[in-house]
């Protein structure tokens, strides 16, 4: 069932700090590999690296506030027009100047997904609906999730949701959307992951988040941008600051958004590899679910991940996501090498 989370279990057996913790806090660790972020596996482009290399001598100006050259360049590349199109600092940022726009008073997310909708919402004062995704059925939507989105004035829907990498039914979501619109609300879809995935769009249907973050492993350039329609987009421009993407961030983008080879090599890449590391995982005893995306959520005993991170070895402990616990882990998919390293490891662990 959904309803309210806050004051719930979930949310008082961990700090506020570590609630909000996420993959990729390599710092002060002597780490070799990193499972931990979910990025393409092939790394930035050499086409990226030579752009910003060149780029460099123009890094002392500030960056075009208008993103125009960058917007335009996407534009083309998600067939739309650059006026509906908005450049943020990564994802993240968009989530927030997202929630600022629509100043939501009730608003809807699925349980167990990404936990930056809740801390966006929260810093509004927006009460938030938990809707409950259970293992036993897939984590898959219910019937009833149009309903539920109805009765909220925003929704927050990642596909392939973040843990557990699976896409949501299309024919359900639609309805959701449809519904929700009816009342004046408003369904956001993060579809950061949706390029390097098996998952549908809903690019012209709803609002949509996507970053180059993922796509072209760009997360230290930071570089996120929405699809909507131009109201929504201008709304959302006004809580943005001036100068929110610097200027590699606009040279890097310009280029990932011609750059579709290194995204199709890194998706074929990824579907191999992740049948690799699910038949792997599963023969050392671990439940490792469907996924389509470039990672996947498993479950086996507390402390893999400490133990892994004595070995050099990040992996995304998932006990912080709403209605998983210790024993869950999400492992991003890598290169066949990577893959290997990984796999032994934790054979030596498990003994």
């Amino acid at each position: 069932m959904y309803g309210g989370v806050r004051g719930g279990e979930n949310y008082v057996r961990v700090s506020y700090m570590k609630r909000f913790e996420h993959g990729g806090n390599v710092y002060g660790k002597n780490i070799r590999l990193d499972f931990s972020v979910n990025t393409n596996p092939l790394g930035m482009s050499g086409e990226i690296k030579n752009a910003l290399v060149n780029g460099a001598d123009k890094f002392a100006f500030y960056p075009d506030a208008s993103c125009a050259e960058l917007r335009r360049a996407i534009a083309r590349s998600e067939n739309t027009s650059a006026e509906n199109v908005v450049c943020s600092n990564g994802a993240s940022e968009m989530i927030f100047a997202a929630v600022r726009a629509l100043d939501p008073r009730r608003a809807l997310v699925t349980a167990p997904s990404f936990s930056e909708y809740e801390r966006a919402l929260e810093s509004v004062g927006c009460e938030i609906v938990c809707y409950d995704l259970s293992e036993e059925n897939g984590f898959a939507l219910r019937g009833d999730f149009p309903d539920a989105v109805a009765a909220c004035d925003t929704a927050f829907i990642c596909t392939p949701n973040n843990p557990t990498g699976n896409v949501f039914d299309r024919d359900i979501v639609e309805e959701a959307v449809k519904k929700c619109a009816l009342r004046g609300g408003t369904v956001i879809f993060d579809e950061c992951f949706a390029p390097l995935s098996d998952a549908y769009t809903m690019k012209g249907k709803a609002p949509v988040i996507r970053a180059f973050t993922k796509t072209h492993a760009l997360a230290g350039v930071r570089l996120g941008y929405l699809i909507a329609d131009e109201e929504l987009c201008g709304k959302v421009r006004a809580q943005l600051p001036m100068w929110n993407v610097s200027y590699p961030a606009q040279i890097a983008g310009a280029v990932a958004a011609r750059d579709t080879e290194s995204v199709r090599r890194a998706s074929e890449l990824i579907v191999t590899e992740r049948a690799f590391l699910r038949e792997n995982l599963s023969r050392l005893g671990f439940t490792a679910f469907d996924s389509q995306a470039p990672f996947l959520l498993i479950k086996g005993e507390r402390g893999l991940d400490e133990a892994l991170a004595e070995r050099g070895i990040l992996i995304r402990p998932c006990e912080n996501f709403v209605n998983l616990d210790g024993r869950y882990y999400r492992v991003a998919v890598r290169t066949r090498r990577e893959n290997e390293e990984l796999i032994k490891e934790i054979g030596d662990i498990c003994g």
